[in-house]
């Protein structure tokens, strides 16, 4: 899945306020941040970090966008449920991040253990 934006809303400078949007919008973004999130939990699992740090960017947005002002009552029944189903794939993601993280720290001391080890077989070599 790419990042696609919707034509009819051009990109908007972080620090802007961002546009009241119709309930009908509401909706599309919920389901857009339900999709980003599946998509991410796809990347994790593949291992993408690079790609997932760059939809958290969007996701982000899309969720500061959404919540910026209260939802409406007609599209509270649908943004609530993709809300829901983004809070159960968040605990995923959330574990996967933090094995990636706790990975990356493990592979970070390997190497330096490495270095280390030829340093000294170099310094007692000679």
């Amino acid at each position: 899945m790419s990042s696609i934006r919707t034509p009819s809303v051009p990109p908007r400078h972080p620090l802007e306020a961002p546009a009241a949007m119709t309930p009908a919008e509401r909706v599309q973004t919920a389901r857009r941040l339900l999709d980003l999130t599946r998509e991410m939990l796809a990347l994790g699992r593949a291992g993408d970090w690079a790609r997932f740090a760059d939809r958290e960017e969007e996701r982000r947005r899309l969720s500061r966008d959404l919540f910026a002002t209260p939802v409406p009552r007609e599209a509270a029944p649908p943004v609530g449920d993709c809300i829901r189903r983004v809070l159960d794939l968040d605990r995923e993601l959330t574990a996967l991040a933090e094995a990636h993280r706790d990975n990356a720290a493990r592979a970070m001391r390997e190497a330096q253990r490495g270095r280390q080890a030829a340093d000294i077989y170099r310094r007692f070599s000679r």
